[in-house]
């Protein structure tokens, strides 16, 4: 193996950690936004957005990630004075800082190949020139107290003071053996009902018993924090301030604090038991496994053939039952790499957030997001694929579906529109639904567009389907605006999306109710990975099918069907193709043929060979994106045996259907 590069296996190590940084800041920001809408802010949401700033810009000045380390320095300054109260938090200090999340996101993914300078400084701008000076609330404090509180805890207490919340001091005790996990699930358990605003070791503690004094401000009287937390811990609760009732006890003297310090003990291990993983690692383990199952076919052949000789036989069923031992546990082994590259698609819903608060605030829009299904689990690889056309679909949802405030308020709906992604497994595919409640879309106008656009002919147009008609949103250069903003009217977007999701051998369907809404349904394969493949051969030539979209095989005799007629399944007409005439050979004039029904989704397709060979886990390696060719989804190693083509269901479907669409409409031509 070549001597790795320990400089830039660090530098891989941060732009992961960075992420996760910024994923979390996300979803930080997100809740953030809600909370300055229904005014109500959450101290320990700001204050994670502000860990995460910090932690950004220390990691990008230790790699000299000089843009991000700049621009996040700013970012921190303003989430510092947030945090303690300095400047107030309006909706235009929030969406500063939301662009400046968008804009590291974007520094992160250029990986310091982009060129952010005149961006950078425009948002520190911004971020200076929204620094408007907050009044701080005058309630008295003890100068004793103060003295032992962090400015940021100060100020937290103020202003729980200034909201009339009860202030309590939580006496508690924990033998050293257990404290760490005692003082997590209390601490845990307090901010169900109260802010934790400071916690203060005691100088009672001993050499078995570790007290502290946490100190927490909550609209809940004392009765009610005594009996939350009885059972969680040996505690006892004071009264600072209760303005509900008359204060049991002033202010604590600095005697009665003296000794608060970081007097915990410390510890370098890590919580997490995570192991981040490079994927292209787990690419050569599926390598591996894919040549661990054609071994386990020679063997298998192997083991037939001396089962056949009387007086090997006996080796023969030995060497068969090791065959079949291999062969499970290499299921296990390849079901158990599939299911490390495994993560919640929630990942990817998590990012659209702060995105789409972006996209709605530039074009004048309210729009909210509603995810459903999280917990759906896809390959790492397919996930980060599908970021760009979500993010151009729902994009065109902002720009195109979504109605006006005003106008939607005048048709009877809610100011706010609402998109709702939901994501589902069905077999060996996961379903992805990007739903929105706004104008859905007129089809005669789509197809008029099309039209004045030199897309399609207006006889070609006349002979569509709706289904058909939707589907030309997807065409290279189709626009419905004929003014290019900065977000649409180019005529690329929906073409991206489509050949995107083609490319992952998936597919895409519309359905619409216009002034209702849109539901746009993306059928994806769960893995790439490594597949289970049926290796077929039609005319000579050998070829690898993805048995994930096989729906069941049927056997052809006699006259083969006419080129381009559909041939009959369980009483539904399926179009058929015959493999080796697609790819423009000539086919054989063998008597019996396979008919291998495929589809996705609502799609049905019937493709014509030869002959079965075997079933086989493959590794598909994709093709260069210089080479086009329709009907293939890249080709997978077979050692001795060479290479074969991995079929692509989808294109050779789609490739059929459009045949008979251009056929049909030259027909019609030829009549009219």
């Amino acid at each position: 193996m070549a001597d790795r590069d320990p400089k830039a296996e660090r530098f891989r190590e941060f732009l992961a950690e960075a992420e996760d940084i910024l994923n979390s800041m996300g979803k930080g920001l997100l809740k953030l936004g809600k909370g300055v809408k229904a005014g109500i802010i959450d101290p320990a949401v700001l204050n994670s957005i502000f860990r995460s700033a910090h932690t950004l810009k220390g990691m990008s000045g230790v790699f000299d990630f000089k843009e991000m380390a700049s621009l996040s320095h700013s970012l921190e300054d303003t989430l510092d004075l947030l945090r303690l109260g300095r400047i107030a938090l309006t909706e235009d200090v929030l969406y500063c800082v939301i662009s400046a999340h968008s804009l590291l996101v974007r520094i992160l993914a250029s990986k310091g190949s982009g060129e952010f300078a005149s961006e950078i400084e425009a948002l520190r701008d911004n971020l200076a020139k929204s620094h408007v000076k907050k009044a701080r609330p005058k309630e008295e404090i003890s100068k004793e107290l103060v003295s032992v509180l962090t400015e940021y805890e100060e100020h937290r207490l103020r202003e729980c003071l200034r909201d009339g919340h009860n202030i309590f001091i939580v006496n508690v005790k924990f033998p050293i053996t257990s404290f760490d996990k005692g003082y997590v699930a209390l601490t845990e358990l307090l901010k169900t009902e109260a802010e934790v605003i400071a916690t203060l070791p005691s100088t009672k503690t001993s050499h078995e018993v570790l007290h502290f004094d946490i100190l927490i401000g909550t609209k809940k009287d004392r009765p009610f924090m005594t009996d939350l937390v009885k059972n969680a811990a040996d505690a006892e609760i004071r009264v600072l301030s209760e303005p509900s009732s008359k204060p049991a006890q002033a202010m604590p003297t600095i005697d009665e604090m003296k000794g608060h310090g970081p007097q915990s003990r410390e510890t370098l291990r890590r919580v997490s038991n995570t192991v981040r993983v490079n994927i292209a690692k787990l690419d050569h383990i599926m390598n591996i496994i894919s040549e661990l199952g054609i071994l386990k076919s020679s063997i298998a052949a192997l083991g037939a053939e001396l089962k056949n000789e009387r007086e090997l036989s006996v080796y023969g069923i030995e060497l068969s039952r090791a065959e079949k031992t291999l062969e499970r546990k290499l299921s296990e082994l390849r079901d158990s790499v599939l299911d490390v590259r495994m993560v919640p698609i929630g990942q990817l819903f998590g990012r659209f957030d702060t995105f789409l608060g972006k996209v709605a605030r530039e074009a004048g829009k309210e729009v909210r997001i509603v995810a459903h299904g999280d917990e759906t689990e896809l390959d790492k690889l397919i996930v980060e694929e599908l970021a760009d056309p979500l993010m151009h679909i729902m994009r065109n949802v902002v720009d195109h579906a979504i109605e006006a405030p005003a106008v939607r308020e005048a048709v009877g709906k809610s100011r706010a529109g609402t998109i709702t992604l939901s994501a589902y497994q069905k077999g060996n595919h996961v379903i992805i639904e990007v739903k929105d409640d706004g104008s859905g879309i007129d089809v005669e106008f789509i197809k008029e567009k099309a039209v004045d656009k030199g897309l399609v002919t207006r006889e070609f147009s006349k002979g569509l389907s709706r289904q058909e008609s939707l589907e030309l949103i997807f065409l290279p250069g189709f626009s419905t605006r004929d003014v290019v903003s900065e977000t649409s009217g180019r005529g690329v977007g929906m073409d991206v999306v489509k050949d995107n999701i083609t490319r992952l051998s998936g597919i895409i369907d519309i359905e619409t109710v216009k002034g209702k809404g849109t539901r746009f349904i993306l059928t994806i394969p769960i893995t790439l990975a490594i597949i289970q493949a049926l290796i077929v051969e039609d005319a000579g030539r050998r070829y690898a099918v993805p048995l994930n979209s096989v729906l069941e095989i049927i056997e052809l005799r006699g006259a083969p069907p006419a080129e381009g007629e559909p041939i009959n399944v369980g009483g539904r007409n399926v179009p058929a193709v015959r493999l080796s005439r697609f790819f423009g050979h000539e086919p054989s004039a063998r008597e019996v043929r396979y008919g291998i029904i495929a589809g996705l989704a609502e799609h049905r397709l019937c493709v014509i060979v030869d002959q079965l060979v075997e079933e086989l886990d493959v590794v598909i390696k994709p093709l260069s994106r210089i080479i086009k060719a329709p009907g293939i989804a890249g080709a997978t190693e077979m050692g001795e045996r060479g290479t074969l083509l991995v079929l692509d269901v989808t294109g050779i479907l789609e490739q059929v259907m459009k045949e008979r669409k251009t056929g049909a409409a030259a027909a019609a031509a030829r009549t009219a």
